[in-house]
């Protein structure tokens, strides 16, 4: 992820359409003839060497043409362009906390060098500096830091670390909608990344490997294939960028093959949100229902969509976990203690966590074993929990 330096190929092209639009330096409207190119002493050519003959430049991205982005740099002129690849974060290590991480460098004396870096050779990166410059179009033009977030049984607010506005929040909106092109437009190289009820934007990437005696490997696999993702287009919520270097077993097409992680991938995180956000809307505000009669408090919470359950047999509650005021979703169980004798409920069917919240309501260690939802207790239901310290239930 970091220790890795890599020319990144085409999925670079969005700094470049991002920097030719920001510095005023691109006309859709504008024609230019695809196919190669001369640059000093060398031909430049596209991915389709024939090219599709004179288009505008509205296709060259989604086309992938190398042609239309050396037109994009040269009209934009090398320093310029340079500056958008320093304001991009690349040359300079993004800060991860991962060890190892290399900053990159950049070959830029020549014509021919810069050229060549507006299809992604000729620079070296990393993984997290293009998931870093992608995050800039994903969020209207404002940059931010990757970040590594894992743990178990901890919570912890993660703040986003802004490092920079490479562009403005119009150029991020112009290059989302050209990234969306890839994928729906019949000219565009992503056809296959359309995933169903989203709206996907990416780029792909084909991008040479240098050979140890100099120059590039030659073959159909020594490459470095990969698509760098956003979706939804319309709301990002991910990005998702995917390399794969020199697959041995080429049985479909790179795209195809890297499709079939970067679809499921991007759906099940989209499909998670999507329930995240459901739950959210749902969420029910806990009232209070102490001092109520029992059969009042629990026609309120049922009706609020909420479970209940009675610990004792008195008629009013005088306490009630989770509190008033809490936020929960629909269908948890809210657990009243009632006036008079403490008695256990029948608890079958409680999860783990219901059970933990009789644990705190009552004060009596509820000793749990095995996994799933409760089939057995210790005391019987309506027992007296009066000078009980410990209560065993099996959960299946």
């Amino acid at each position: 992820m970091v220790e890795d330096g890599y020319e990144p190929g085409s999925v670079l092209k969005i700094a470049t359409l991002s920097a030719a639009i920001d510095s005023g330096n691109y006309n859709p409207n504008e024609y230019y003839k695809s196919g190669s190119v001369q640059v000093g002493d060398k031909k430049i050519s596209d991915w389709q060497t024939s090219g599709w003959g004179t288009i505008p430049l509205s296709q060259a991205f989604a086309r992938s043409s190398n042609v239309g982005m050396v037109k994009l740099e040269q009209e934009m002129g090398s320093d310029v362009w340079k500056s958008y690849l320093t304001k991009f974060g690349f040359m300079k290590k993004t800060g991860i906390e991962l060890p190892g991480e290399v900053a990159g460098s950049l070959q830029y004396t020549r014509p021919l060098d810069q050229a060549t870096t507006s299809f992604g050779q000729g620079i070296n990166v990393n993984v997290m500096q293009m998931l870093q410059m992608t995050s800039a179009i994903a969020n209207n033009g404002t940059m931010i830091q990757p970040q590594i977030l894992a743990g178990v049984g901890k919570r912890k607010t993660i703040e986003p670390i802004k490092v920079g506005q490479p562009i403005k929040a119009s150029t991020a909106k112009e290059v989302l909608q050209n990234m969306e092109d890839v994928v729906y437009q019949d000219y565009g190289t992503g056809q296959v990344y359309q995933i169903p009820n989203y709206k996907v934007a990416v780029k792909t990437g084909t991008a040479q490997i240098t050979a140890p005696t100099g120059g590039y490997l030659t073959g159909a696999n020594n490459y470095i294939f990969s698509v760098g993702g956003i979706a939804p287009a319309d709301d990002p919520k991910y990005i998702l960028y995917i390399t794969m270097k020199q697959p041995q077993q080429m049985t479909d097409s790179a795209e195809t093959i890297l499709s079939q992680i970067f679809n499921p991938m991007m759906q099940r995180a989209l499909e998670y949100t999507k329930k995240a956000e459901k739950d959210k809307q749902q969420q029910v505000k806990l009232p209070s229902v102490l001092t109520k009669a029992t059969k009042t408090a629990q026609s309120e919470l049922t009706e609020a969509g909420l479970k209940t359950a009675l610990v004792g047999s008195g008629n009013l509650v005088v306490q009630q976990v989770p509190s008033a005021g809490s936020i929960i979703l629909p269908n948890q169980r809210v657990l009243l203690m009632t006036n008079g004798a403490m008695t256990m409920p029948d608890v079958t069917g409680w999860s783990k966590n219901d059970l933990l919240k009789l644990s705190q309501l009552t004060g009596i260690q509820v000793e749990i074993k095995g996994s799933g939802y409760a089939y057995q207790q210790s005391l019987a239901t309506n027992g007296l929990l009066d000078g009980v310290k410990k209560v065993k239930v099996q959960l299946k």
